[in-house]
């Protein structure tokens, strides 16, 4: 497992270098895996480097890459190339500058205002793809693996170093709507085991596992996970019941552990479900009516 998280990418200084980063970018943005560069250098290019249709459309749209070391784009930059892509063929329905320069919210206006006037005028939008936009588009999930390509080094494969990912979450449990106890608890897993790996060296690959604490207490615990799973964990064996029916709600762990969701949760049962559940307690235990409310 590989992950990207909040780090900052710095922009390439090379030309070519983020020509192939937009295009390998562009072809997902644009739904288009035939996205390609725009002739080869010396060939006049009309303004446009590289040229797409946006998802299987005949709406072509031209990128022009602009590598800004430490710069910011001008507006004659865009308006010259805004003027040559005007000869692109067939013609473009937009025009993207995919910049390494910061945000600018001039250029942004600047671009607008073209927009305004090159579609009165029948011609193609303008839009400015700062690097500060590209990096939002790099750390998607979807394009993480364009980023790896790019961006090697800013990644840590959790498989090869075995290392555990967990995350500190804040649950507060209760019965109906009264919420009494709250944990923190420790949420994570160990790395998937490798395919064909021999299950005997590997055992401890793939576990989630959870951890209370105030009460220090670990173990793990398989999917779907029964309240028996956690009683190690919890001294309150309802608190081990309403956990588990907390996590089997879960639609994934996996993004829970190693997403951006929030880090304080909720977990409670009905009155009904309460009830039901000190009845199976006395029973397993096998112990007399009066006993009940012990079953926390």
């Amino acid at each position: 497992m590989e992950k990207l998280r909040n780090l900052q990418i710095f922009p390439t200084k090379d030309d070519r270098e983020f020509e192939q980063l937009c295009l390998a970018l562009w072809k997902r943005i644009l739904g288009d895996p035939n996205a390609q560069l725009n002739g080869r250098k010396g060939q006049g290019q009309h303004g446009v480097d590289l040229f797409g249709r946006r998802d299987g459309t005949l709406d072509w749209v031209g990128v022009q890459c602009k590598v800004r070391a430490g710069l910011t784009l001008t507006e004659s930059d865009v308006k010259t190339d805004v003027e040559e892509a005007n000869g692109f063929n067939p013609q473009l329905s937009e025009l993207v500058f995919a910049t390494t320069a910061p945000r600018d919210q001039k250029l942004q206006t600047f671009a607008r205002t073209l927009t305004e006037q090159n579609i009165r005028n029948g011609s193609f939008g303008v839009s400015i793809s700062f690097w500060d936009d590209i990096e939002l588009e790099l750390g998607k999930e979807s394009n993480l693996d364009i980023c790896r390509r790019f961006y090697q080094d800013f990644f840590v494969n959790y498989e090869n170093l075995g290392i555990a990912v967990s995350r500190i979450l804040k649950v507060s449990v209760g019965v109906g709507s009264t919420l009494d106890t709250t944990y923190d608890l420790l949420l994570g897993k160990t790395p998937s085991p490798r395919a064909n790996s021999y299950s005997g060296i590997d055992y401890w690959k793939g576990s989630y596992f959870i951890a209370n604490w105030f009460e220090r207490r670990i173990d793990l615990f398989p999917l779907p996970v029964y309240a028996s799973d956690l009683e190690q964990v919890f001294r309150a064996k309802r608190d081990a019941y309403i956990i588990s029916k907390w996590l089997n709600t879960i639609e994934s762990i996996d993004d829970l552990i190693y997403g951006e969701a929030d880090n304080e949760h909720v977990a409670y049962i009905s009155q009904d479900e309460w009830r039901e559940f000190v009845r199976s307690v006395n029973e397993t235990e096998n112990r007399g009516p009066g006993e009940e409310e012990d079953g926390r």
